[in-house]
């Protein structure tokens, strides 16, 4: 639909001249060396999935923090952090 190719061009005008770097050297790792564009990938993912990770066990120190009165007498809040 002609609302689509209007966002996909919008999207492509806004890559940047890195990321548009980061592709076409992905494309060319993936033909000439696909098991290292493989391990990127598994990178990539890895590091995301360590992002979110990271958020929640935030948030979970915050909770405690936030709703402990005292932390040390906590047994849940100290096996937290």
């Amino acid at each position: 639909s002609p609302e689509t190719s209007v966002k996909v061009s919008l999207v492509n005008f806004l890559i940047t001249p890195e990321g548009l770097l980061d592709q076409l050297l992905g494309i060319v790792v993936a033909k000439e060396r696909p098991d290292l564009e493989e391990e990127k990938s598994a990178l990539v993912l890895q590091g995301a999935e360590n992002k979110k990770s990271l958020a929640e066990i935030e948030d979970k120190i915050l909770n405690v923090l936030s709703a402990a009165d005292n932390i040390l007498e906590d047994e849940s809040g100290v096996a937290v952090l």
